[in-house]
């Protein structure tokens, strides 16, 4: 199976939330944007937020806090590499079914994720998967199947 990696499924954050606060990355592969799916350099300014990744209310709903830069950068173009930010990490890959209950959950290194993401997706119901960050807890994108569903 083939997958999709989509950065923020459910648009922009609130930028202009009294809760964001502006962090300046001060170590390599430490600042995981969300936006271009690329970790920030030494010295880039990001916003830390909360953001909502689900389109459906459920009880796994929920705002979690994510990095974007400070000032635009280019917005991920969903497809099938897994980004080298989700390669580099303990991931957590949670399956979700249409109405956004939990049908499936892994722990897994990032370099190891196609196999999970291929049991994941294959679960019955499971519609998408979203990965977080295992040891922050984050939410890092979403991954949909591309092309046809195991039988």
């Amino acid at each position: 199976m083939s997958f999709v990696f989509s950065a923020l499924p459910m648009g922009e954050p609130d930028q202009t939330t009294t809760r964001a606060r502006v962090v300046v990355a001060d170590d390599p592969n430490s600042y995981p944007c969300r936006r271009c799916l690329r970790d920030a350099e030494a010295a880039e300014r990001l916003l830390l937020l909360p953001y909502d990744p689900f389109a459906h209310a459920s009880p796994y709903t929920g705002e979690g806090p994510i990095f974007v830069h400070v000032h635009a950068c280019t917005p991920h173009v969903p497809g099938g590499e897994v980004p080298d930010q989700v390669r580099r990490r303990l991931v957590s890959v949670r399956g979700y079914d249409a109405a956004a209950m939990l049908t499936a959950a892994e722990v897994v290194e990032g370099a190891e994720l196609e196999p999970v993401l291929d049991r994941i997706l294959a679960e019955q119901g499971t519609e998408y998967a979203h990965l977080h960050y295992a040891r922050p807890g984050c939410f890092a994108c979403r991954v949909d199947r591309n092309g046809p569903t195991a039988a």
